[in-house]
């Protein structure tokens, strides 16, 4: 079980927070499958490697780290996981910030784990910017018109509650409802997320020039299949990419 209200800092204690709003590796693939089910194991790997990574950014910026998913999750000591609550994408996302808001002290930053370019530097910029204006909203877009990151140094369980989720025009609902309330809104550079194996396929060939080890294991495999995900030349343009046609915030 998860605790349901996870305990508060420190009194005094002055840090940002980085908060992983997703599901479980087997919850991720059973709502989207990426790799035919030869490769399922792949996948799982793929999706804890991508939890990994947004934490070991958060990491690298000294953050405090936090996940609220569905079901507790094999994760290091020093991350705080609790469960999600509500009904609907928004309500658990607006629940889960509320458990620990957000103020110029303590600056979060939000993410999901389906964006695995996701690095420190994401992180460093986005804190970055609210250190120097902790009244803006910074938002890392994804180029199917939702976000991969949110950053925050106030409160916004109002300014989410006017956002339309999970649909092509997030991005553009979340920027309406700022615009609407007189706050302004730094954008950093797009990250795309993984909601289709197009996605997937282009994400491998632009990691082509320097894989690492597990990418090199994974790209092996899939060439190995008699029809390969993969083009022949890693890093050549895709024909006939899949369009993207959904978007989210941070998964869960």
């Amino acid at each position: 079980m998860l605790p349901e209200s996870p305990s508060q800092p420190p009194v005094g204690r002055h840090r940002a927070t980085l908060l992983v709003f997703t599901l479980d590796a087997a919850a991720e693939r059973a709502r989207r499958r990426l790799l035919p089910d030869r490769l399922g194991s792949w996948e799982l790997a793929l999706y804890r490697d991508c939890l990994d990574s947004a934490l070991a950014a958060g990491r690298a910026n000294g953050c405090q780290l936090r996940v609220c998913t569905t079901r507790r999750l094999p994760l290091a000591k020093d991350v705080e996981q609790f469960a999600q609550e509500g009904r609907g994408f928004g309500a658990r996302l607006r629940q889960a910030i509320a458990h620990r808001q957000p103020s110029p002290e303590r600056p979060l930053v939000v993410v999901g784990s389906d964006a695995p370019g996701l690095a420190p530097r994401h992180v460093a910029g986005a804190l970055g910017r609210l250190a120097r204006r902790p009244d803006r909203l910074v938002v890392g877009p994804s180029p199917d018109g939702g976000f991969y990151l949110l950053a925050a140094a106030r409160p916004v369980d109002a300014l989410l509650a006017e956002v339309s989720w999970r649909r092509g025009d997030t991005l553009a609902s979340l920027m309406a409802a700022a615009q609407e309330r007189g706050i302004a809104v730094t954008l950093l550079a797009p990250l795309a997320d993984l909601d289709h194996a197009a996605d997937l396929q282009g994400w491998l060939a632009r990691r082509a020039a320097t894989p690492s080890p597990w990418l090199r294991a994974l790209v092996a495999v899939l060439r190995q299949l008699r029809r390969p995900l993969l083009p022949a030349t890693l890093g050549q343009p895709l024909a006939g990419r899949v369009a993207l046609v959904s978007a989210r915030g941070p998964p869960g």
